[in-house]
């Protein structure tokens, strides 16, 4: 971590300085106004938006990984392996949904990201291909 110059520190402090100044005539403009952050994001339903968040997030990651479980399941519990087309459309489209999320959920910036979007996308195409060969032919 780099040290601040003399100048720097100045200009840092004269911002903290006008923020608690902007802070301090709000709340004499209002003094019904929260203290705190903890206070305001309770009221304002910050930590709601937060919460509903993640667990989109990581609700949705949990269904699709039980999705595709359970195809996995019927796949390799299904007698004639590979006979029904419908078995291998929902493991192709249950890993395409999973890729996809991954992809633009959880990686946001870099070569991860770049990878895994280029990955769900060729996959995307991959499985309408495998579709269209799969109720045409």
């Amino acid at each position: 971590m780099r040290q601040l110059t003399d100048a720097e520190k100045q200009q840092l402090e004269g911002k903290i300085k006008r923020e608690q100044e902007r802070q301090q005539t709000l709340r004499e403009k209002n003094p019904d106004l929260p203290e705190s952050f903890e206070k305001a994001s309770a009221k304002t339903g910050i930590a709601r938006k937060i919460a509903l968040k993640h667990l989109w997030k990581y609700g949705l990651l949990g269904l699709i990984l039980c999705l595709l479980t359970y195809n996995v399941f019927r796949f390799l519990t299904w007698h004639n392996l590979g006979s029904n087309r419908l078995l291998n459309v929902n493991i192709l489209v249950a890993l395409m949904l999973l890729f996809t999320h991954i992809g633009f959920n959880f990686t946001k910036t870099g070569r991860q990201s770049r990878i895994m979007k280029t990955v769900a996308c060729v996959w995307i195409v991959l499985v309408c291909v495998y579709i269209y060969i799969a109720w045409v032919a």
